[in-house]
């Protein structure tokens, strides 16, 4: 099978475990690949979020930031306060030069 996207995009939103900041997520790739149909978009809420609670939040960090390694670009969005996870995965973009794209 021929990789057929241009790009892997990793989701940066606020998660705290809360199925609703998931749900806000999946809304937003459904219109992202409407526009973006040469991107294809990673959800760390949806790979990741099922074992939230199982985990400490530094090994779910590490996961998060394995599948992070693995993008091109992060793209991110949610509110002005960014949550502790999402500081952590922009400061992870900024040393391994992962370009960040602030989409509000």
């Amino acid at each position: 099978m021929t990789n057929t996207k241009n790009k892997l995009v990793y989701i940066c939103h606020e998660f705290g475990g809360k199925q609703e900041n998931a749900d806000k997520v999946a809304e937003l790739i459904k219109k992202l690949i409407k526009v973006y149909s040469n991107i294809c978009f990673l959800s760390p809420h949806h790979a990741t979020g099922f074992f939230y609670h199982d985990v400490k939040y530094d090994k779910g960090m590490e996961y998060c930031l394995t599948l992070l390694d693995m993008c091109d670009e992060m793209w991110v969005f949610g509110s002005k306060s960014m949550s502790k996870g999402c500081l952590i995965e922009k400061e992870y973009c900024r040393k391994y030069k992962i370009p960040i794209v602030e989409k509000g």
